[in-house]
């Protein structure tokens, strides 16, 4: 996001909130219940969307040490991120390549071994095998340099450690990478990610079509209503600038602080002081960038009717975290997060409750809810490209 883009972002917010309107559609339209509970949808979803498009799996600062690790769940199985002796980043699919048993059951830490706990193969946090007990006897004729762990190509970039499952190595991950984020990409350098740290995550599995909670960060038509217990008073309701970034969009939310505007120059204004700005990421990632921290949110999908997601604080990474005033205040600001967007999370599971009876043959969006159906239609779009390829 260039200067230039962020004034005109503000002035938009300025205009939407004295027309006290949103970014607005052509028209109403309507969607079929059974993109959310058909089992059909889903594997198409998976096989020919998640299982293809780069995927965020760690911030940097996860992984910041020589050989620490980090386990992931993510649509093509169990991943592992990890960082070698000389610094490289790494993501291998968490299986032993003797029996093909679970290799690392902790979410994260730092070893220069990664021993398997079934027959104690080990692994270098850069894949190698090096260590077979009883090799000698067992497999003298195992070749240990072709049976370290099963790397996805990968690339670091914006702050985190990108998997690009389509991709074959780093320099073509990168471009997948920059292919896919498209605009995006510098959004993302403008988030200034690399200068922050995780600080807090909390993960959850609900009862609901992933889709359905990716809409939700696609609006701000509920906030009155929905949230009208928490964040509500501090933002106009169903006002906002939502606009494409190719494949991806940004809702730029503005908070009541807006109405102090006129009291700052435009040469001087920050999109920071007056909004909250999501980028929502294709197909199941969103950055909630706030004042001074963003929230990471991963929606994985585990089946047409569950998911798994995951809300990851983070905090400047100047932050002290050993300071307990510091540390106090972000972790106010995590429960806060959490708080909100559960609000969000139970009416999602209500909404698949009521698909899954059959209660409903389609829903309905708005004008104010074009992005809605444009995120479907890009879904559609993008399911048929992999196919065909």
């Amino acid at each position: 996001m260039d200067r230039s883009n962020e004034i005109k972002l503000i002035n938009e917010c300025i205009e939407n909130r004295d027309n006290r309107t949103t970014s607005l559609g052509d028209t109403i339209h309507t969607s079929r219940a059974d993109r959310y509970t058909s089992s059909e949808r889903f594997e198409l979803e998976r096989d020919y969307l998640l299982k293809k498009l780069p995927m965020p799996l760690a911030h940097v600062s996860e992984v910041a040490e020589p050989n620490s690790y980090r386990r992931v769940d993510t649509p093509i199985g169990q991943l592992l991120v990890t960082r070698d002796e000389q610094g490289n980043s790494h993501v291998f699919h968490n299986s032993c390549r003797h029996r093909g048993a679970r290799l690392i059951n902790d979410d994260k830490g730092c070893s220069k071994r990664l021993t398997c706990p079934y027959h104690a193969w080990s692994y270098g946090t850069d894949g190698q095998l090096n260590t077979v007990p009883g090799e000698k006897h067992c497999f003298p004729d195992l070749d240990k340099q072709s049976h370290g762990l099963v790397e996805v190509a990968n690339v670091e970039k914006y702050g985190f450690v990108w998997a690009c499952p389509s991709a074959t190595d780093t320099q073509s991950a990168e471009q997948a990478l920059d292919d896919h984020l498209g605009e995006m990409g510098k959004d993302l350098q403008w988030m200034a990610g690399e200068n922050l740290k995780a600080f807090k995550n909390t993960t959850k599995i609900w009862g609901g079509n992933w889709k359905l909670f990716a809409e939700g960060g696609l609006e701000t038509y509920h906030f009155a209503f929905a949230h009208r217990n928490t964040i509500a008073p501090h933002f106009y309701n169903n006002t906002a600038v939502i606009e494409n970034a190719g494949n991806h969009y940004r809702v730029i939310m503005p908070t009541r602080s807006l109405e102090k505007v006129e009291d700052t120059p435009e040469e001087h204004r920050s999109i920071h002081d007056f909004t909250h700005t999501l980028f929502m990421l294709m197909p199941y990632s969103a950055f909630l960038v706030q004042k001074e921290h963003v929230e990471w949110i991963t929606f994985l999908p585990l089946s047409e009717g569950e998911t798994r997601i995951s809300i990851t604080s983070l905090v400047p990474g100047d932050a002290d975290l050993e300071d307990f005033q510091q540390r106090n205040h972000w972790d106010k600001n995590h429960q806060i997060t959490i708080t909100t967007l559960d609000e969000d999370w139970e009416l999602g599971a209500s909404i698949q409750d009521s698909l899954a009876s059959g209660a409903l043959e389609e829903i309905v969006y708005g004008k104010n809810e074009w992005a809605l159906k444009d995120f479907n239609n890009k879904l559609d779009a993008l399911i048929e490209q992999n196919q065909s390829a």
